[in-house]
Parts: structure tokens; C-alpha cells; sequence
């Protein structure tokens, strides 16, 4: 068997229980292992997704194996040297996008939370058949994922799909029920706004006003990835939800039901909160997903792994998912500054940008970061927040220096082509040195400053340089 074999199904909706079946050839005589990832790419968070797992088993031809634990999220199964088959039950209900959610409305599935890896066979193909409900669901029911199909599936319908390694397969989630759909181009590669979930608005008002912002990112990296042939938008629309996370052709979003509006309707708070949520994820196809810190090169998902980089994966990309908005004249500018005005004042609330440096924030991500509580004002900073403003400083200087010859994009595009085409991995240094290109010798030792020492953000100066006036009150 010169692959691993994957099975997906809805076991019962009203307990909430997908079931997972996983067969494999053992690689030796030795006791097969299989793992479950402890996080995932784009939630910096222990998450110990092995504790939904219910009723994990093994079997070959001919009998049931041997199973033992040796971890919180790890087995070890005795064989025969035969095919081995794996079925466990996984609970989900869990309604956002790490993890995994069903019930009698809709199914989300995130493979990384829920699919064990073989050890030894990580690099093999993975063969993923997402099977159609059987129940009274069956009929109304439609699956969307960013998998690679067979020739005999067809896109929205449930069948077989493959991806090229283990890691590969985890970064394809799926999203199942009663679909709203519509379509849209970029670059002639198909894109999707998928929902599933009641709401109130027009699918076909999102995706004209999300197609100039793809549009505009795409030319920010001079195209889109090789490898991206179609792209999904799958939403889960809930009654007070909001979240997003990035993979590799679509992104899993979440949004409120009211966030979505009708065709002709002006543009509410909760509406430009939803496209700049997709816009963000969107840029993350290029930023974080195909250019990354070196630590990340490979993923390792079973323990936590450090940089100081997500300042600028997180910070570049929260900076133009609004700027993508106003660049595209989505919303205008004076709603562009009243926004980024609520970010600075975020910012401000606490004195946690004097206790804690932009670069160190990334690092301490797993704990301080993503594990919040009360004090955290006043402790932290917010690589997103404290990471945007810090763009729009770069972005605003290297336009002043240059005359309006250059801007934040050909930073990011620079380092797209050097180290992300080539999925190289960037060091601090690397980004510091692509920034000091583009930027005056005074303004890039103030953006090192911010950077890396613990100091309320400063861009009065740049602003006033473009006849905008700050203030703090």
C-alpha cells in the first residue's frame, strides 16, 4: 500500500460524533504508531485535540489488535504485519474553526484536530473519502473542500479526494450541510464564498465587493501561488460568531448572521468586519502559508514552536486587510482612518506595549497571548494590533523616503520572491534587512525600536508628514 487511506463520515448528528476510519500497511515489524497533532498552523495554542477521541480501535483481516497509549495523543498498535484499520469516534462540538463541529444543520471538520498521522508514513499520498450522509440530511446536503478531487468526484459532492503528504492533507478543511454558494474569478482560477447557516443578506453582494480585494492582493504578490487552481471561502454562519484561519487554497471563517447584507444595503460595521476578516485570511494565502518563519519549515505539530516573526505574519497582514478594503475603495478613507483609529486606541487601553517588546509578544505567543486573562491589557502586547500599526509606520516612511516610488508592497513582495516562491523560511534578520532597503537610515532605527523594546507605539511624526494629525486624548 503505497499510501494512507482516510475515511470521513457522519456517525450521529445529535451526539455530535463524526466517525474516522484510517488504513494503512505497517512499514515494519515493529509496533505501528499513529499521533495526533497537539496544535495548528495559524493558532499558536496547545490544544490536545486527542481528547475528543472516543472508542479508538484496530484491526487487520483477520483480527483486533493490541492498542496502548503512550501519550495524551499518541498510540501504539501491535500487528501482524498485515493492512492495518483504525476507527475511532470523534466528538465535535466545538463551533469555530480549530477544531471540529456537527450537529442536525452542518458538519465542520478540520483534519489537523482530528486525523491521526502513521509514523514512518508522513510523506506518503493520503486518500480521503468523505462519505455522503445516509441519514434524513442526505439529500440536502452538500461537502466543499479545498482537497484535491478524483476524477469521479465532483466539486460540492461527496466522494474521493487525495492529498500529497500527511501535513498536506491537515490543511484542507471541510465543510458540510446545506450550502449557499457563489462564485467569482481571480486570475481565471475559480473562487467560492461557501456558507452554511441561515443569514439574511446576498452571497453574490460579497463577492463583488471581495473581488476587487483579492484582486488587489493578488497584484501585492505579483500573482497568485502555482499551486492555488481554486479557492474556498467556508463560512460558517452562527448567531453571534466571529474567527478565521488560514490553509493552503481556502480559508474556515466564522461570522454572525447579521454580518451579511443585501445587495443594494450601505456597508454596517458588521459587514466590513466580515470582508476584512476575509481579506485577512486571504492574505495569508502568500503570507504565512507559503511564506513563513524557518521555524516552521517543517511544521512540527506536536510540540510548540517559537519565533519572533509573527509580528510580521500576523501585524503585515492585519495592517492590509483593512488597507485592502480602502485601497479598493470598498469603504472611504474617512472610514478607513476611524477604524485604524480604534486599533491604536486597542492599543493604548493598558500598558502592556511598555512591558512587553512587538518581537517578544510573538514568542511568548503560546501562553501569553493565547491564553489571556484579565490583566492582559496591562502585561501583553498584540502582535496583530501593535504588528499593524507598526506596518502602517514602514508603509508611511518608505513612501515619504522614497517619494511615493515605493510602499509596504515591495517589501512583501520582495520577500515573497526570495523566500516564499521558493518555500525557504525567513529569519528575523532577513526581514529586518528586506525593511532597511526601502526605508531612511533615521526611520528604520525607530521601526528596530519599536520592534524590539517595550515602547508605546509612535507614528505622530509619519503621519504629520502626510498632513494627518494624531492625537491622543
Amino acid at each position: 500500500m503505497s499510501h494512507v487511506s482516510y475515511k470521513i463520515q457522519v456517525a450521529d448528528p445529535l451526539q455530535h460524533l463524526f466517525k474516522i476510519q484510517i488504513q494503512f500497511m505497517p512499514i515494519s515489524e515493529k509496533d505501528a504508531v499513529l499521533t495526533l497533532p497537539n496544535w495548528l498552523p495559524g493558532s499558536y495554542m496547545i490544544r490536545d485535540f486527542a481528547k475528543h477521541v472516543l472508542d479508538f480501535k484496530a484491526q487487520d483481516e483477520n483480527t483486533e489488535l493490541n492498542v496502548t497509549p503512550t501519550s495524551k495523543s499518541s498510540y501504539r498498535i501491535s500487528h501482524n504485519n498485515k493492512p492495518i484499520t483504525v476507527t475511532y469516534h470523534y466528538y465535535a462540538f466545538d463551533l469555530s474553526v480549530r477544531k471540529a463541529y456537527l450537529d442536525q444543520q452542518f458538519g465542520f471538520i478540520n483534519p489537523a484536530s482530528s486525523c491521526y498521522e502513521v509514523e514512518g508514513l508522513s510523506h506518503l499520498p493520503c486518500h480521503v473519502e468523505i462519505v455522503k450522509p445516509e441519514s434524513y440530511i442526505a439529500n440536502s446536503w452538500q461537502n466543499a473542500t479545498g482537497l484535491k478531487r478524483q476524477a469521479d468526484t465532483e466539486r460540492f459532492g461527496w466522494g474521493k479526494f487525495e492529498a500529497s503528504s500527511y501535513i498536506d492533507f491537515t490543511d484542507y478543511p471541510i465543510l458540510m450541510g446545506k450550502l449557499d454558494i457563489a462564485e467569482f474569478n481571480i486570475q481565471n482560477i475559480p473562487h467560492f464564498m461557501v456558507t452554511v447557516g441561515q443569514h439574511f443578506g446576498s452571497l453574490e453582494r460579497v463577492v463583488k465587493d471581495l473581488t476587487p480585494i483579492c484582486e488587489y492582493q493578488k497584484d501585492v504578490f505579483g500573482g497568485l501561488p502555482s499551486d492555488v487552481e481554486e479557492y474556498y471561502f467556508l463560512t460558517m454562519v452562527t448567531d453571534n460568531g466571529f474567527g478565521g484561519l488560514e490553509h493552503l487554497n481556502s480559508t474556515a471563517l466564522v461570522c454572525s448572521r447579521s454580518d451579511i447584507i443585501n445587495d443594494h444595503a450601505p456597508i454596517t460595521d458588521g459587514y466590513q468586519t466580515f470582508l476584512s476578516l476575509c481579506s485577512h485570511e486571504y492574505f495569508h494565502t502568500w503570507n504565512v502559508k507559503r511564506l513563513k518563519p524557518r521555524e516552521f519549515v517543517p511544521y512540527d505539530l506536536n510540540q510548540e514552536v517559537y519565533t519572533e516573526q509573527l509580528w510580521f505574519y500576523e501585524g503585515m497582514t492585519s495592517y492590509f486587510d483593512d488597507y485592502s478594503l480602502v485601497a479598493t475603495n470598498t469603504i472611504p478613507k474617512e472610514k478607513y482612518l476611524d477604524t485604524f483609529a480604534k486599533s491604536l486606541t486597542r492599543i493604548e487601553r493598558g500598558e502592556g506595549q511598555t512591558r512587553q517588546a512587538l518581537a517578544e509578544s510573538s514568542f511568548f505567543s503560546w501562553t501569553k497571548f493565547y491564553q489571556q486573562d484579565h490583566t492582559a491589557p496591562d502585561q501583553i502586547t498584540s502582535y496583530y494590533v501593535k504588528g499593524a500599526a507598526l506596518a502602517c509606520f514602514a508603509d508611511l516612511a518608505i513612501r515619504h523616503h522614497s517619494q511615493n516610488q515605493y510602499a509596504l508592497t515591495n517589501v512583501m513582495a520582495d520577500l515573497w520572491q526570495q523566500y516564499g516562491v521558493n518555500a525557504e523560511g525567513t529569519t528575523q534578520n532577513a526581514l529586518e534587512v528586506a525593511f532597511k532597503k526601502y526605508m531612511s537610515e533615521e526611520d528604520f532605527t525607530t521601526f528596530l525600536a519599536q520592534l524590539h523594546s517595550p515602547v508605546r507605539i509612535d507614528i505622530k511624526e509619519v503621519f504629520s508628514k502626510y498632513g494627518l494629525e494624531l492625537t491622543y486624548h
